[in-house]
């Protein structure tokens, strides 16, 4: 008798395709959360790459009496590339006569390869200045007579302007980090 009483353990049909919906319906749930994720912890990490940059920068000019430092897009790492799309890679330089441009007397001290993931990076203000900027020994940035010392530095995904992150670095060289589209000069950011 005892081998007409055995207890079958395992799952129904029934419940296993109630698991599989319930596990498909979690996944589509939980899958556009994680891309999401991952793209905005993508531009906070450029972003604060950008903004460690930029504070190297103006501390080596402060160490750097008599020379500025420069920033700017460079797809070699060596010479600046005049060209307003930084995401291709940008060099912070020893800039002896302040021409912003890699001279033969100048020294590269940081070099960067650009930005991952199809984002870009574009920079506005600073006198217009898309493919430099200079800080002088005080940490300030340095400008053309009558320029404007402020600028942003705009990161950018495929999501738009309404995803994408800004530095703002003051006439004074401070930098902040903003999200709330603005530049600079109070103007929507946009992303090309």
């Amino acid at each position: 008798m005892d081998g007409w009483m055995r207890h079958q353990s395992g799952m129904t049909l029934v419940e296993l395709m109630v698991t599989l919906v319930v596990l498909s319906i979690v996944i589509g749930i939980a899958i556009p959360s994680f891309r999401g994720m991952v793209l905005n912890n993508r531009i906070t990490s450029q972003v604060n790459t950008i903004s460690g940059t930029i504070a190297f920068a103006r501390s080596s000019a402060s160490k750097s009496p008599g020379a500025s430092v420069s920033l700017c897009a460079s797809s070699n790492g060596s010479s600046c590339s005049d060209s307003a799309k930084w995401e291709n890679g940008w060099i912070v330089f020893k800039d002896i006569d302040g021409d912003a441009v890699v001279d033969a007397d100048d020294e590269v001290l940081r070099v960067s390869s650009g930005l991952s993931g199809g984002n870009t990076l574009r920079v506005l203000g600073f006198s217009g200045a898309d493919s430099a900027i200079s800080f002088d020994a005080e940490g300030m940035p340095r400008l053309p007579a009558g320029g404007s010392a402020a600028g942003t530095f705009i990161v950018c995904d495929e999501r738009g302007a309404g995803s994408a992150s800004a530095l703002v670095v003051s006439g004074a060289g401070q930098v902040r980090t903003v999200r709330d589209g603005n530049d600079h000069a109070g103007n929507t950011v946009s992303c090309p």
